[in-house]
C-alpha cells in the first residue's frame, strides 16, 4: 500500500533527525548552522509527508469500503472465475468479486512462498479452480461463461515432455526446499565374533529453491475484452504452452550438462548408433544400481529415423525400433532433445538418454504473476502482459542415468 511506502519513507527521516539531536546533546551544545538547516529541511518533509499519509490512508480506506460494497456475486450475477475477466479487472483497477478473493489468494501464495508482490500485478492461483460462484449449468447461464476446470501450473503436465517422463512434480511449495539424500549402506556377512567395519551414510542434500520463469506477450486490447470461452482457452493453453516449453528444456540442460550420469561415448567426432551402443545404455543404468525395470530412453526424431533402420543384426528385418519398443524397452521421443550438438569435427551430433525419469523433480511455488501494463503497447491497441512463475528443476538420482551427447544421425 502507499501509505505503508510513505510511512516507512517518513520513519527513516525521523531517525535522521534524532540522530542530529544525540549528536548536539551529546556534546552540550547547540545546533550548528549546517544541522539547524537540516533539521529544519527534515522537519518540512515530515510535515508533508503526514498530510500524504493521512490522504493516502482515507483512499485506501475508501477503496476497502467500496470493495466492501461491491455486489455480492451470486448464482443470479452467473460469474464465474476467468483468467480474461481478472486481468480486465487489474487493467481497470477494481478488482472485487470472485477476482479480488482469487487475488488475494495468489498473494498469499507468493508470500507464503518468500517471493514480494507487486501491486500491478494478477495473481492466478496455482489452483483455480474452486474460484467459481455456482456449478449451475443450461438455462441458468452455466452454458454461457468461461469455465476453469484447473489452475495454470496444474495444466502445465497436459502433453508436456516432464509428464510423458513421469517426472516428480513438488507443487505449492512453501520457502525453500532442503531434501536430504544419503548414500549407500553397505550390509556384510562376518564371522560370529568378528568386528562389523564401519559403513558411514552420508546424508547429502538437493536444495530446491524458487527461479522465476519469465514469459513476455503483447495480448490485442480486443481480445481482452471478449468473454468468449474459446478466447480464455487461447489464452491460457499460450501461456501455459511457453511455460511447459521453458521447463522441459531446462530440464533436458540440466541433465546433459551434469557430470554425475554414466556417459555413453561414440566417438571422437561422434559416432553412429550401433546395437551395441544401444545395449551400453541398460548396462551402464543397471551397473549404477537403478531400476532398470522401470527406465526408459529418450530421444529426438533423428535418432527415432536411426533407430528405425537399425537392424537387429546384419541382414535381419527386424529393426532396434519397432512396435513402439526400442529393442522391447519403451521411450519417449521430443524436439527438447538437442540435435544440433558437437564434437570435436562432428557438428548436427544429437543426444540420448535412458533411465528411470521419475527422479527427475519440478518443483513450483504458488501462484503464477501477471504484471499488466496497459501503456507501453497503448498506440498498437496491446496490452504487455509479464508473466513471472517459480520452480526450480533437478533430479534426486542423475547417477542413474546414461546419456550419449554424440549421435551422428545423417
Amino acid at each position: 500500500m502507499k501509505s505503508i511506502e510513505l510511512k516507512q519513507v517518513r520513519n527513516q527521516k525521523l531517525v535522521s533527525m534524532g540522530e542530529l539531536i544525540d549528536s548536539k546533546n551529546a556534546e552540550s551544545r547547540d545546533f550548528t548552522e549546517t544541522e539547524k538547516e537540516t533539521f529544519d529541511k527534515l522537519d518540512a518533509e515530515i510535515r508533508d509527508l503526514d498530510t500524504k499519509i493521512e490522504n493516502a490512508e482515507k483512499e485506501e480506506a475508501y477503496k476497502l469500503r467500496m470493495a466492501a460494497k461491491a455486489p455480492a456475486v451470486t448464482a443470479s450475477s452467473k460469474e464465474r472465475y476467468s483468467l480474461l475477466g481478472h486481468i480486465n479487472a487489474v487493467r481497470s483497477g477494481k478488482i472485487y468479486g470472485v477476482f479480488a478473493e482469487a487475488q488475494a489468494e495468489g498473494e498469499k501464495q507468493l508470500r507464503d512462498a518468500g517471493v514480494s508482490i507487486n501491486p500491478t500485478a494478477a495473481y492466478i492461483p496455482s489452483n483455480y479452480r474452486d474460484f467459481s460462484v455456482t456449478g449451475d449449468s443450461g438455462a441458468k447461464g452455466g452454458e454461457t461463461v468461461a469455465t476453469s476446470v484447473t489452475g495454470i501450473i496444474e495444466s502445465l503436465f497436459e502433453g508436456s515432455l516432464l509428464d510423458r517422463l513421469g517426472a516428480t512434480r513438488m507443487l505449492g511449495l512453501v520457502g525453500n526446499v532442503k531434501m536430504p539424500k544419503g548414500a549407500a549402506v553397505v550390509s556384510s556377512w562376518v564371522n560370529e565374533n568378528a568386528t562389523i567395519a564401519k559403513s558411514d551414510h552420508n546424508i547429502g542434500s538437493i536444495d530446491l529453491t524458487p527461479n522465476r520463469l519469465a514469459t513476455r506477450m503483447h495480448i490485442s486490447n480486443q481480445l481482452l475484452i471478449q468473454t468468449s470461452g474459446s478466447v480464455e482457452a487461447y489464452l491460457r493453453r499460450e501461456i501455459e504452452k511457453s511455460i511447459q516449453k521453458a521447463l522441459d528444456e531446462k530440464y533436458i540442460s540440466y541433465l546433459l550438462a551434469s557430470a554425475n550420469t554414466q556417459a555413453v561415448v561414440g566417438g571422437t567426432d561422434g559416432a553412429a548408433l550401433t546395437v551395441a551402443k544401444v545395449h551400453e545404455f541398460i548396462e551402464k543404468v543397471g551397473k549404477a544400481e537403478a531400476d532398470v525395470a522401470a527406465s526408459k530412453y529418450l530421444i529426438n526424431y533423428d535418432v527415432h529415423t536411426a533407430l528405425k533402420s537399425l537392424p537387429k543384426a546384419s541382414g535381419s528385418d527386424k529393426f532396434m525400433l519397432e512396435d513402439n519398443l526400442i529393442d522391447g524397452v519403451p521411450f519417449v521421443v521430443s524436439n527438447r532433445m538437442p540435435s544440433n550438438l558437437t564434437k570435436g569435427t562432428g557438428t548436427d551430433l544429437s543426444a540420448m538418454a535412458f533411465g528411470d525419469f521419475s527422479t527427475a523433480i519440478l518443483a513450483g511455488w504458488g501462484a503464477v504473476e501477471i504484471l499488466v501494463d496497459p501503456y507501453t503497447a497503448a498506440a498498437d491497441g496491446q496490452t504487455v502482459m509479464n508473466v513471472g512463475s517459480y520452480f526450480c528443476l533437478a533430479d534426486s538420482h542423475e547417477e542413474g542415468k546414461a546419456v550419449m551427447k554424440d549421435i551422428v544421425t545423417a
